[in-house]
């Protein structure tokens, strides 16, 4: 859990606390207890513990723990502090204190992790700072990794951290391990959880340029707010020097809105740009881009009705970075499809579109334009949206309403079901409740028929 959140327990650690897992850990508690009053021997409360924490480790996690060296630390406090609390008062009394036993070993490690992470970040930000490298920044509610990879694929020499990597020690994990010296352009994803944090990163990382691709409600649960969410993102385009410039996303009216602030140039994706789609199938996407008086094909991998989009602030970012437009089109060529965002599939007896990272509800309503394109049966999983804070029925009612209008059936999971089916029930659209993911697939798979199986969101373990 403590790593799940980037080890800042402000944002969610306590719900632990209302987990199976510490159900058990009471559970155990009161078992010990009650050995221990009616004189029971020690070492069979150990026993006992033991058995409990069995069941524990037979469960697969679909992102299990990884054994970091900041882990090992933290590990290793708690151990050490454990080993104190049972030599001097008895081990029957702590079962249900490891949530807060864990946080101690963190906090006793911290000032260590910290020193250690602020010497990752200078030495990440020295290797910039000696290079020839331009860095740009790419940030926005939605789309960030599929820009960034598409960016890095059109432009010369250029590079980028792969996946999701956008924290301030993950991008310097990378630049420390990346040789720069023929590298022109550094491309980054800049992510944010409440507000700050996009600013941090461009004092780190010191960006030239950048790309907003867009803002809508997500993560809400640490933002507060849509309007703090709207600030953090704005911090790109006002932090920007003023010999560099910002491409805003043209189809965003809260992109658009950026335009003003800040003192660098601002250019709306679609300036002297026009992106036309001629055909969309289960091989990819082709367009029509027209810029002054040439027009181009480009064939794209990806099928996503947004993928138009992506195209156009990728071209204009190259476009403003001097690279002519004949040979950004040429290079479209490298463009490969970003995992898990609209990635299709060809399974047994169905097309599987993985859209496991998406996570707003204006990724939700780009990819049911997508589904709609495509004449077959249409079959969704999904656990909704997570982190929407105090607006999570509001937001994942309006989600099922979405996902019902594209698909025929629906299979809700997790958390949020009940809000899923509140929205599925104004649509056509049939549904049934799963508990856990193998039975989603099982409930999914009769209705397929040669369709297409959506999966929403990465589903909770």
């Amino acid at each position: 859990m403590l790593q799940s959140l980037s080890y800042r327990p402000k944002r969610g650690y306590a719900k632990i606390l209302l987990t199976w897992y510490f159900g058990a850990l009471l559970l155990a508690q009161t078992a010990a207890a009650l050995f221990y009053a009616y004189g029971f021997p020690e070492h069979s409360i150990t026993v006992a513990y033991a058995l409990c924490a069995f069941p524990f480790l037979c469960v697969k996690r679909k992102a299990p723990l990884k054994f970091t060296k900041r882990i090992l630390r933290i590990t290793a406090a708690q151990t050490a502090l454990l080993f104190v609390l049972c030599y001097f008062v008895g081990n029957a009394f702590f079962a249900a204190l490891l949530p807060v036993i864990t946080l101690v070993g963190w906090a006793v490690c911290l000032p260590l992790d910290n020193a250690i992470a602020r010497r990752y970040l200078r030495k990440a930000c020295r290797k910039l700072s000696e290079s020839d490298v331009t860095v740009i920044a790419v940030t926005g509610s939605y789309g960030k990794t599929s820009v960034k990879d598409m960016l890095t694929s059109l432009l010369d020499d250029s590079v980028s951290p792969s996946g999701s990597c956008n924290t301030p020690l993950g991008i310097a994990r990378f630049i420390n391990s990346t040789d720069l010296y023929y590298v022109k352009y550094l491309v980054l994803e800049f992510g944010a959880r409440q507000k700050g944090d996009i600013t941090e990163l461009c004092k780190l990382f010191k960006p030239a340029c950048g790309v907003i691709t867009g803002v809508c409600p997500q993560h809400l649960s640490t933002f507060k707010s849509f309007e703090n969410v709207v600030t953090a993102k704005r911090e790109l385009a006002e932090y920007l020097p003023a010999n560099g410039f910002c491409v805003l996303n043209s189809k965003d009216e809260y992109a658009r809105g950026f335009a003003d602030c800040g003192v660098c140039r601002k250019v709306l994706s679609n300036e002297n740009i026009a992106v036309t789609t001629e055909n969309v199938d289960f091989g990819g996407t082709t367009l029509a881009v027209t810029y002054g008086k040439t027009t181009k094909r480009v064939i794209l991998p990806q099928i996503s009705s947004y993928v138009a989009d992506t195209f156009v602030m990728c071209l204009q970012t190259a476009l403003q970075l001097k690279q002519c437009f004949t040979k950004t089109i040429s290079r479209s060529i490298y463009v490969k499809q970003t995992p898990h965002r609209m990635e299709l599939v060809r399974g047994a007896n169905c097309y599987i579109l993985d859209d496991g990272y998406n996570g707003s509800i204006a990724g939700v309503t780009s990819c049911c334009d997508t589904l709609k394109r495509f004449e077959c049966r249409k079959v969704v999983i999904t656990q909704g949206l997570a982190e929407c804070g105090k607006r999570r029925a509001e937001l994942n009612e309006q989600c099922g309403r979405i996902l019902g209008q594209a698909c025929s059936f629906a299979v809700v999971v997790g958390k949020n079901a009940k809000y899923l089916v509140k929205g599925l029930a104004d649509t056509p659209c049939k549904f049934v409740y799963a508990k856990n993911l193998k039975q989603a697939v099982a409930f999914a798979q009769p209705h397929l028929n040669g369709g297409i199986l959506l999966f929403q969101n990465d589903l909770p373990d």
